[in-house]
């Protein structure tokens, strides 16, 4: 019973912030609102419960916009603390208190030990930088993000109860729908982030399309393994919702990451003992519900009015002239070659990096100027430049870990809610990985506590199962 009313006052609070933040934005006083809604946070954290603000967090960074977490923040130094950042300290503080108690240990786990590596690396990163005399705030922000990995810590504690796995992998799942629905409603309405491109038609540029991929795959889990919750037709509008979003991004990276890690997820699942072993047959059937999949996804943005079947295929083909002429690929390869010549001046430079907020210098061809930039369009030359060989080999084993240690527990789980959460990781890992190559959505952006509670996921599973 206190559970029910536990869950009812978190449900009504979420609906009072939803309100709240609706008459905000038609009142012209969203800030004030929201400066309320923070000191209403806190003073309600004396009493809530770590999954709920694991939970809260998931909600606010997923469903919020960079532009409206920005707007909400404060300066401690060169660090810019946001809601989310609150939140997130806030758990770090309960799990502190029960690490000193005894109950919240950091174990040993191979992901654990890999994560504590980059951030340690990442700590060095953030000093040489300001020391060498870059932006210090610009440094900040990339050393708060990879601290985000830190997260992965008090998420093995807080998955201790297996009723806070529901919890949270439920919260991500409906953050996510929400997401997709917020890019497709500004598809609809304009705004920031929303471009008319002239070969491929529209664009709702937004980071949030990263994450509904996580949550595409787990609908997609749940729905191939008859899971008993998720009722079919509602599923598959929720995943065609979801596709749509995601065509809307526009990024070829993203559409090549859902295809791989699908693919690695139905090979995992044929490769299950009890499903019978690897099957050709089975195989080219999944490949064909994939297609089923892009196509219905497709159709549905061109009745909506919001791309063409042609827009689609201009983008996907390289709209600016194919692959030899398409300016921004060639834009990457600028970069990385930047990046290359920068940390090869010593040897010291090429194993540890330059340190966060090195700016490097080279032409851009999709802007026809001269840039002068610290961010890069893809996570493991992104650390290459300011972490080193090092930093990108432990950044590549962490992802590996996730790839193969949730492949190998797809295959051998024996209950029905753990073969979807392997299966759900198994995707996930394999498109982030495959979206990092070319872009930076697991160390530029704030969604890596995300990432490292999937990694907690991974872990809880397998120490449970053996």
């Amino acid at each position: 019973m206190q559970n029910k009313v536990t869950d009812g006052t978190a449900l009504a609070g979420f609906v009072v912030i939803g309100i709240l933040v609706a008459i905000g934005v038609f009142t012209n006083t969203i800030y004030l609102i929201a400066g309320g809604l923070i000191a209403a946070l806190f003073a309600g954290m004396f009493l809530a419960y770590p999954p709920r603000l694991a939970a809260m967090l998931f909600g606010v960074q997923i469903v919020f916009t960079t532009t409206f977490l920005g707007g909400v923040s404060v300066y401690a130094g060169p660090f810019r603390i946001g809601v989310d950042d609150f939140l997130q300290l806030w758990i770090f503080f309960l799990w502190t208190g029960a690490f000193i108690d005894g109950e919240g240990r950091m174990g040993s786990t191979r992901s654990g030990r890999l994560i504590v590596v980059l951030v340690i690396m990442s700590i060095f990163a953030f000093v040489r930088g300001v020391l060498a005399g870059f932006e210090a705030e610009t440094a900040a922000i990339f050393l708060r993000t990879m601290l985000g990995y830190m997260f992965f810590f008090p998420a093995m504690w807080i998955l201790k109860d297996r009723r806070n796995m529901k919890i949270l992998v439920t919260t991500v799942l409906i953050a996510t729908v929400l997401a997709a629905i917020w890019m497709i409603f500004k598809g609809f309405t304009g705004g920031e982030g929303v471009y008319q491109r002239a070969t491929s038609g529209l664009r709702v540029s937004s980071q949030e399309v990263n994450v509904v991929v996580v949550g595409l795959f787990l609908m997609a889990m749940l729905l191939w393994k008859r899971h008993r919750s998720v009722p079919l037709l509602p599923g598959i509008a929720i995943m065609l919702l979801m596709g749509a979003a995601i065509l809307l991004g526009q990024s070829r990276a993203l559409w090549l990451a859902v295809a791989a890690g699908a693919l690695m997820a139905f090979i995992a699942d044929m490769s299950r003992v009890e499903e019978g072993g690897f099957r050709l047959g089975r195989l080219l059937s999944r490949v064909l519900l994939l297609v089923v999949f892009m196509g219905g996804s497709i159709a549905f943005v061109a009745a909506a009015g919001l791309l063409s079947a042609g827009d689609v295929a201009a983008r996907g083909g390289g709209a600016d002239g194919g692959l030899s002429g398409d300016v921004a690929l060639w834009a990457r390869f600028l970069s990385w070659w930047e990046i290359i010549r920068t940390v090869t001046v010593s040897p010291l430079t090429f194993l540890f990096g330059t340190g966060f907020g090195h700016k490097i210098t080279y032409f851009r061809p999709d802007l026809l100027t001269q840039v002068s930039i610290p961010y890069v369009d893809g996570s493991f030359f992104q650390l290459l430049l300011n972490l080193g060989l090092t930093g990108t080999v432990a950044l590549a084993l962490l992802y590996a870990r996730g790839i193969a240690g949730s492949f190998h527990l797809a295959m051998k789980c024996v209950t029905k809610r753990n073969t979807v959460l392997a299966l759900w990781l198994t995707a996930s890992f394999t498109a982030l990985t495959i979206a990092a190559l070319s872009g930076s959505l697991i160390t530029n952006y704030r969604f890596t506590c995300l990432w490292a509670f999937m990694f907690a996921v991974l872990e809880t599973i397998r120490r449970k199962s053996e």
